[in-house]
């Protein structure tokens, strides 16, 4: 297999995996609650969790969050304990804004049928875009890119706006991705050597990047939302780093990570504690 074989095989077996979910029951969230409503670099499963959520029986598994998804509380908890508030997590592998799985605006109805998205809630984190980009570029006919960008600002903003109206009071955020090529726009999916990742020259993230950095950021500012720039923080940590936060698809020396394509321990702790300022 190839390692775009590889890559597009690694995310689209995590977009499925959104599909399938119980429905979580009402519950009444805390006065100036967050909610993080988000895809799976915000879920962030186990191994264990994500089979035991698509119905495979894992003895001792089985960690879901408020919209019946796999999680292992990593981003939301940090968050949590970084902003000092109760977060309720609405994250789910797979989640989108407009194509698979289950769409973003889907996971703000299931928060506000649980009763954690409401007039009382403060803040409302939105981490999404990824699973609307490769979909439409990795294929034979592959859409333009500036075709995608906006088609992704559209879905952002239609999101945006039923969050403001399902939570009046709350300040949205819209959280850009961390960073995740190299200078040259290139990833690295195959790193087995200690100090040697491999950069893939097949696979060119720059420009798709890019188109999804300026759509949450357009989004944000149309929607009167808030948007956290998380490249900064994660300079020097793209996935071709020795020290990188985002593993690759076959990855035997990158820190602690759950998922391949997804970030390592200490990235997304260092990336909630931003996103929580």
């Amino acid at each position: 297999m190839s390692l775009r074989s590889a890559i597009i095989t690694a995310a689209t077996a995590l977009a499925s995996s959104a599909i399938a979910v119980s429905t979580p029951t009402a519950a009444v969230a805390a006065p100036g609650n967050t909610v993080v409503i988000g895809d799976s670099l915000a879920a962030n499963p186990v191994a264990q969790d994500y089979l035991a959520q698509r119905g495979i029986p894992i003895p001792g598994a089985g960690r879901m969050n408020g919209a019946g998804c796999a999680t292992d509380y990593r981003f939301s908890g940090t968050y949590s304990d970084a902003a000092k508030v109760a977060v309720d997590d609405f994250t789910c592998s797979g989640a989108s804004y407009r194509t698979g799985g289950v769409h973003l605006n889907e996971l703000a109805g299931r928060a506000t049928n649980a009763g954690a998205l409401n007039g009382a809630t403060k803040e409302v984190v939105l981490l999404g875009g990824a699973n609307d980009t490769y979909p439409y570029v990795l294929n034979p006919s592959p859409l333009p890119v500036p075709v995608i960008e906006d088609q992704l600002r559209v879905a952002i903003q239609d999101t945006i706006r039923q969050v403001r109206q399902a939570a009046p009071n709350a300040r949205i955020k819209v959280l850009g991705y961390p960073q995740i090529s190299n200078g040259a726009g290139n990833v690295c999916l195959l790193n087995v050597i200690p100090g040697q990742p491999t950069q893939d020259l097949t696979v060119h993230m720059g420009e798709i990047e890019a188109a999804l950095q300026r759509a949450g950021q357009t989004s944000a500012a149309n929607e009167r939302a808030a948007f956290v720039d998380l490249k900064p923080v994660s300079q020097g940590h793209e996935m071709c780093s020795n020290d990188r936060w985002m593993a690759g698809v076959i990855d035997t020396t990158a820190g602690p990570h759950n998922l391949p394509l997804h970030m390592t321990n200490a990235g997304l702790e260092a990336v909630a504690r931003v996103a929580a300022r």
